[in-house]
């Protein structure tokens, strides 16, 4: 009998848990009711756009223009290079391929320069003519090179001294 008293206490206590158990459900307070008439979003301004800089200059072909000096000296290569001695003097003769559509004109002057820095030899880029205008294409360039010693087999720099530009059509 005991027993059964222990298990009836015990299914009581069960039940008295259970009942107890609520459903609980949150429940959002402070929300605005929805108004009756809504009002509406306000109309942006329409959007213009303005220049506020210059163009940028391009060449012919398209490309900005960001240095003038050494812009058209980009579409420049050499190739066939040959430095020799005939009889009392040094020369360079090769080969200038320019790119651009247009004829270039400019001043390439070639420096050889001893271990210290001196210039020991220096001479002036030209043209079959004589000038400094580079046509499109292959041109055949020259250069006689006045120096004291055998500059042979010393390295060479060009170094560029009037800025290239197309020349008026």
């Amino acid at each position: 009998m005991k027993q059964k008293g222990t298990v009836l206490l015990l299914s009581a206590v069960i039940c008295a848990c259970l009942a107890g158990c609520v459903s609980y459900r949150p429940e959002i307070s402070g929300t605005p009711a929805p108004s009756a008439t809504p009002a509406p979003t306000p109309t942006p301004a329409v959007f213009t756009a303005t220049v506020t800089a210059e163009p940028l200059p391009t060449d012919v072909l398209g490309l900005i223009i960001e240095d003038p000096d050494t812009h058209y000296y980009s579409y420049l290569s050499f190739g066939n290079l040959r430095v020799y001695e005939y009889d009392t003097g040094t020369f360079l003769d090769g080969i200038c391929y320019s790119s651009y559509p247009v004829p270039l004109a400019g001043t390439i002057r070639i420096i050889y320069r001893t271990e210290d820095g001196r210039i020991c030899g220096e001479g002036t880029l030209h043209n079959a003519k004589g000038t400094n205008e580079i046509q499109p294409g292959s041109n055949a360039i020259y250069a006689e090179i006045l120096t004291d010693i055998s500059v042979l087999s010393m390295d060479y720099t060009f170094e560029v001294t009037e800025s290239f530009r197309p020349l008026e059509q």
